[in-house]
């Protein structure tokens, strides 16, 4: 667990036999790896794969990283490399997750993972997944501000293209909105030089820093949610390489170690982020951070090294040394703020009096910067759960959606009343409503009056969002209700897809159905 929470990755090997994985490998072949035969239906196109993840040498780790009662993410993808070059690296969207405030902060507490599975040996011929150790809590503030200006080009730009097209046409399914595309794109390469170069210079120093994940048929590496990852090389072989990945999702904050703990300190480390282990590794056992040694002034928070000035918003956090923090979560630029917010969180309970004072003068902008931060804190912010719930019904959409998704960490432990969260349910916003199911879920037995969620989590079930889907059946299962368990059982028979052909009983390779001989 130490290594998980320094470095952010663990491989595993799989037990089953090759001839599982080589099996795996061909019914992942004909797939679609962006279409509905795959994606996020790979399970029910391979359902076999499911062997894999019930695995005990796989449930045991997923389960000492997350959690008990950790579960599968609805979400999932095959990634498929043949022959294709080496990939940017980036962090996954964080619309799986949380949200990131301000498109930056995002949260480094253990609550989602990333399994990637290899169903083929993977040597580096085969371009395999890279990642970048120790880069899952790293915000890179310069390079994702520049980063940022590249996106608002493609946005801008894409927009500007598709009300040039005719109706049916779209940017990249038709030859002229291709066309089109390579134009503004040569375009802004040759009026933007230096801005491409910055960001090359800034991305340098993560591409030297990649490693290769190689392996046997049967690998798996379970990495934090924010790891720094991309394909590390071309696949320069003549054979396929599938990756497939599935995300994990923790079930509560927790209370104490889920795994075989020794009851052993974080050890001294004088690593700039040294102070950000060693509160993770307290939260991890449910601990209250002690003193985060001193070794970090105040001015340090100031600091462009993304690294540095992490170590010293955890430290001041940590020791309970709020002031600086404070003044430059309130009013600091987004870059400085972002990394005074992750000192907030680590303060925890220290921290939440004056952050729910002052959501009562709050504008729409603040207020979704504190309870961001109050859902990171989780139960120990319960002393401000009135002011959150208040702000389930804000005006502001924003507000609304991070009122309604940090209840569902505050809230653990303790007796909530479901009203809140029903009338997030009914909201036009689809986000509210999505937050709503994913708060419901981490909530479950917490919540009194909980079968009045039934019909509205039922009705969701059909939400043209998918997250929306995806959260509603993960909650109706976590609800102690008969009525919920009956509700996510009708759904989930007539979803169910039979993978197979119509001639079910037809044996692989047989050219009609075999008789029955009658007894």
């Amino acid at each position: 667990m130490q290594s998980f929470i320094r470095e952010g990755h663990v491989a595993l090997q799989s037990e089953l036999p090759r001839e599982f994985h080589a099996r795996m490998h061909a019914a992942l072949e004909p797939l679609d790896e962006g279409g509905p035969r795959g994606h996020n239906n790979l399970l029910p196109c391979v359902p076999e794969l499911s062997r894999l993840l019930d695995e005990p040498v796989v449930q045991g780790a997923l389960e000492s990283i997350l959690g008990p009662g950790c579960y599968l993410h609805f979400h999932r993808h095959d990634h498929f490399n043949f022959p294709n070059a080496a990939q940017p690296l980036h962090k996954d969207g964080d619309n799986h997750s949380h949200y990131a405030v301000d498109g930056l902060r995002r949260m480094h507490r253990t609550r989602f993972a990333m399994l990637f599975y290899y169903p083929q040996d993977t040597p580096l011929a085969k371009g395999p997944t890279g990642i970048v150790p120790r880069s899952q809590y790293v915000p890179r503030r310069a390079l994702e501000a520049a980063s940022r200006r590249l996106r608002e080009f493609d946005d801008r730009a894409r927009k500007e293209i598709e009300a040039t097209l005719d109706e049916g046409e779209s940017i990249f399914g038709s030859e002229r909105g291709r066309a089109l595309w390579r134009q503004r794109r040569a375009r802004f390469r040759t009026e933007n030089p230096q801005l491409l170069a910055t960001v090359q210079a800034l991305a340098e120093p993560w591409e030297a820093a990649k490693i290769p994940l190689v392996g046997k048929a049967g690998t798996v590496t379970i990495v934090h949610f924010d790891m720094v990852h991309g394909r590390y090389s071309g696949n320069t072989t003549d054979e396929t390489r599938h990756m497939v990945k599935f995300l994990f999702t923790r079930d509560r904050d927790p209370v104490s170690p889920s795994w075989n703990h020794r009851g052993l300190p974080w050890p001294q480390d004088d690593d700039a982020l040294a102070p950000v282990w060693r509160s993770l590794w307290d939260w991890h056992r449910g601990a209250v951070s002690k003193s985060g040694g001193g070794r970090f002034s105040p001015g340090r928070l100031g600091s462009e090294d993304d690294r540095a000035a992490l170590g010293a918003a955890y430290s001041l956090g940590a020791a309970g040394d709020l002031k600086a923090l404070f003044e430059v979560f309130l009013n600091g630029s987004v870059e400085l703020r972002t990394i005074a917010a992750y000192g907030l969180v680590a303060a925890g309970a220290g921290a939440v009096s004056r952050l729910g004072a002052t959501l009562a003068s709050a504008d729409a902008e603040l207020a979704v910067r504190v309870l961001d931060v109050l859902g990171d804190i989780g139960p120990p912010a319960a002393a401000a759960l009135n002011e959150v719930r208040a702000l389930t019904r804000h005006e502001d959409v924003d507000v609304r959606r991070y009122a309604v998704e940090a209840m569902g960490t505050v809230a653990q432990g303790r007796p909530c009343e479901a009203a809140p969260l029903a009338q997030a349910l009914l909201d036009d916003d689809a986000l509210v409503r999505r937050n709503a199911a994913l708060s419901v879920a981490r909530l479950g037995s917490d919540l009194v009056n909980a079968d009045r969620l039934v019909p509205l989590l039922a009705d969701n079930l059909y939400h043209w969002h998918h997250h929306v889907r995806g959260w509603s059946i993960e909650a109706l299962q976590r609800l102690p209700s008969k009525a919920a368990t009956a509700a996510a059982l009708r759904y989930l028979m007539a979803a169910r897809w039979d993978p197979m052909p119509k001639s079910g009983d037809t044996p692989p390779g047989a050219s009609s159905p075999k008789k029955v001989v009658a007894r």
